[in-house]
């Protein structure tokens, strides 16, 4: 394992992963909380959802974008799970393919996912959210929970505990916080994680062999998150 501590200058022009449809998602503009950068979004939701999910993409300056693996096998298994039971969204940060406005060190993009939230909600205002983020994703989307009391669970994949800030810097989330991380993870070792997961009052799942891509499968993490991030999809 090659150890990080701090990313690379960011390329001028990123590679981003190919537009991936995923069955049951519309094209759909999130319009930006207080005249905010309009989004651009995939979205299911049914007409009575007991569960949404927010998905937040890895960092953009680095070719990050709600078609990334990690999101886009979260989105796909999540079309798998009974008809109705969960809505969920997937989106482009400010400045990343479709969607208006540049990149805004976090601050910014801790809005949109607060936009992504209230769209959800409002076509499902009675059902709670669960947010659900890679790397740089898993911070942003750590620090807009707290922002809606609907929010009562959050998944940090791959939470990269050397670049961003975490824990005492980040809003308190009083709700469930869960923390997936690969034992091969090279922006945050286990031994972070452990410390990350005690901080937060977390629940902490290590998955040998995997890096912070989840190379090895990204189809096993993705039937790892559903329980986490829907457990409704597997209730009565």
């Amino acid at each position: 394992m090659v150890r990080v501590e701090r990313l690379p200058p960011p390329p001028v022009a990123p590679a981003r992963s190919p537009v991936v449809a995923v069955e049951g998602e519309h094209e759909t503009r999130i319009v930006g909380i207080a005249g905010g950068p309009s989004l651009e979004a995939r979205v299911n939701v049914p007409p009575h959802p007991a569960r949404l999910v927010v998905l937040c993409h890895p960092h953009p300056l680095y070719g990050g974008s709600m078609h990334s693996p990690v999101p886009l096998a979260i989105a796909k298994r999540l079309s798998e799970t009974p008809r109705g039971r969960v809505a969920w969204a997937r989106f482009n940060f400010r400045g990343v393919g479709g969607s208006d406005g540049s990149f805004d060190d976090g601050r910014g993009e801790v809005q949109d996912v607060r936009a992504v939230m209230e769209h959800l909600l409002l076509m499902a205002p009675a059902a709670p959210i669960a947010v659900c983020g890679h790397s740089f994703g898993s911070w942003v989307g750590l620090c807009a929970a707290p922002s809606l009391a609907s929010v009562d669970r959050v998944l940090l994949i791959a939470p990269s505990t050397r670049l961003f800030r975490f824990g005492a810097e980040t809003p308190s989330f009083k709700g469930k916080t869960t923390i997936f991380v690969g034992s091969e993870d090279e922006f945050c070792d286990v031994d972070e994680a452990r410390a990350l997961a005690r901080e937060l009052d977390a629940d902490l799942r290590i998955f040998d062999g995997f890096d912070h891509h989840f190379l090895r499968s990204r189809r096993a993490l993705a039937e790892a998150a559903l329980p986490v991030v829907a457990p409704e999809a597997s209730s009565p």
